[in-house]
């Protein structure tokens, strides 16, 4: 007998994803994968030096970086609002409670968010389980959608919800006010980071702006995937491939240096007409112990 739950996935995943699901998960009770790399640098994020180090990279390639300090009260009355469920993201003793609610917050902030005309359309892309579009439909009458290439089964009755790919949209040309990427734009392999940018530079309308945080940057040109993808082939040739064994389901996580960073997304910025402003967080410790958000990217149709 099948139970129930079984059923249920198989619904939502189909035979073959959810196959496909149940082989992955007995990889890796076998710890089979882990085996296979543990010989495999592992991946470790820049420290406050090597962001200094960044920083004096990008100036030194002509790149301006601006400084940012958003007012703390402001985001302990974001926090208190109620906009997250206490289980988001494992709930506030998760370690990174302070950190995911700060990214929606500063996105707000720099969307100017709540100001929204009643048919102005903004984006969640590649949310993944996040409710913060469903939030600002239901509490504050903002236009707002959430994209995926999967669509989590608790929003799935949701048209505002939708299966969709980021670089290749169903907005109509010039329709969208603001956009905001959480703790995503590292994960658009390929070249999808570039034509994320020419999909921005469709569907934004004139004035209209992109925020992406974090932007994550290192010393050198590198990425990590998890032990299920690592030496797979999805990152980028003249990246250093790392691993990161504490979590899975990473294909690859891009890390831009400053020169990767201005070729392949800045200087496509601007030769498509837009302009874009780069941001360091400079007060991220008044936010909480775990805050790791540093490069912010704003985009400007």
């Amino acid at each position: 007998m099948i139970g129930s739950n079984t059923l249920e996935k198989i619904q939502t995943y189909g035979v073959t994803g959810s196959a496909e699901r149940v082989w992955k998960r007995l990889k890796r009770r076998s710890g089979f994968d882990k085996w296979r790399c543990r010989n495999a640098r592992v991946y470790a994020s820049p420290s406050e030096e090597e962001l200094l180090e960044i920083e004096t990279d990008l100036i030194a390639a002509g790149v301006a970086v601006h400084d940012y300090e958003p007012e703390r009260a402001e985001f302990i009355e974001f926090q208190k609002s109620g906009f997250f469920p206490e289980r988001y993201h494992g709930g506030r003793n998760s370690g990174v409670w302070d950190e995911k609610l700060l990214e929606h917050w500063i996105a707000a902030q720099r969307l100017d968010l709540f100001n929204f005309g009643e048919h102005e359309i903004y984006v969640d892309a590649a949310a993944c389980s996040s409710p913060w579009s469903r939030t600002l439909r239901e509490g504050h009458e903002i236009k707002a959608f959430a994209i995926d290439l999967e669509v989590n089964p608790e929003f799935a009755s949701l048209d505002y919800y939708r299966q969709e790919d980021a670089t290749n949209t169903r907005f109509a040309d010039s329709s969208v006010r603001g956009m905001s990427l959480q703790c995503a734009f590292e994960m658009f392999t390929g070249d999808d980071d570039l034509n994320f940018i020419s999909e921005v530079h469709r569907i934004m309308r004139p004035g209209g702006r992109v925020v992406i945080l974090p932007l994550y940057m290192h010393t050198h040109y590198c990425a990590y995937s998890t032990p299920d993808y690592f030496g797979k082939g999805f990152s980028d040739v003249d990246a250093v491939e790392y691993v990161r064994m504490d979590s899975y389901g990473v294909p690859s996580s891009r890390k831009y240096d400053a020169a990767h960073l201005k070729s392949r997304i800045l200087d496509r910025i601007t030769s498509m007409g837009m302009n874009y402003q780069l941001m360091a967080l400079r007060n991220k410790q008044q936010f909480g112990d775990n805050i790791y958000c540093h490069f912010i990217l704003e985009i400007t149709k």
